[in-house]
């Protein structure tokens, strides 16, 4: 277990289902007042099972915030004084094969990452509003690299796809996240890391369609036993 320092910045657009979102994004911090660093849990677990090594995370971005809308937002129109609240839980579960070569250890695999988004926009005035509610999950390629650096482990992991499914959630994702580990004791460790997370994808809700042009980055750290 440990904390994880994150923020979000890019771009989300909303519009009237059939029309092209993405021709109307605005950028999270300017039209929504969105971006600042937060603090969350973050959860980590390691199991080997030999083949294949699982190992499975998770943290949360809840922020809040204030801005200007610079384009429509469903029926929000430009221009428009908004409140702001996103609410984004992103987990990854990664299953992978471990390739011992001496001086570096190869592990590709598969990855499963998961992204519950939920985010409302509301005017205050007249109290409308509109909001993205949607639970997207991304199965993809990954790669992991492992080596000895001064008594730690340094290790990068690699997830990309490219993905169109017909079925409303299309995109491109991106996911890197650097760590270095190392063991005060027989049963124990320690980790510090970087997290990169691009999202570029489209989706759609019952009445809208919506693009978002997302990155989540920040640091990792934590410790926990092993067994």
């Amino acid at each position: 277990m440990g904390y994880a320092h994150m923020e979000v910045g890019g771009e989300l657009a909303l519009s009237a289902a059939g029309a092209n979102p993405s021709a109307i994004n605005q950028g999270i911090d300017s039209a929504f007042g969105l971006g600042e660093r937060q603090g969350s849990p973050y959860y980590r677990a390691q199991v080997d099972l030999g083949a294949p090594v699982v190992t499975a995370s998770a943290f949360w971005l809840r922020e809040s915030g204030g801005g200007q809308l610079a384009n429509s937002f469903g029926g929000l129109i430009s221009g428009t004084a908004v409140n702001s609240r996103l609410d984004l839980t992103v987990a990854k579960i990664t299953a992978s094969y471990d390739f011992d070569l001496g001086l570096v250890k190869l592990s590709p695999g598969v990855q499963f990452d998961v992204f519950a988004l939920d985010f409302d926009v509301r005017e205050p005035a007249f109290n409308a509003s509109e909001d993205i509610d949607d639970i997207v999950f991304v199965p993809m390629p990954s790669l992991r690299t492992e080596a000895s650096l001064l008594g730690a482990t340094a290790a990068l992991d690699l997830g990309y796809i490219e993905m169109s499914n017909g079925q409303g959630n299309d995109g491109q994702f991106f996911d890197i996240e650097a760590m270095l580990e190392w063991q005060p004791a027989p049963l124990a460790h320690l980790f510090v890391g970087y997290r990169y997370i691009s999202i570029d994808g489209e989706g759609d809700t019952d009445t809208s369609d919506f693009a978002t042009d997302l990155q989540i980055q920040g640091w990792i750290i934590g410790g926990g036993l092993r067994f």
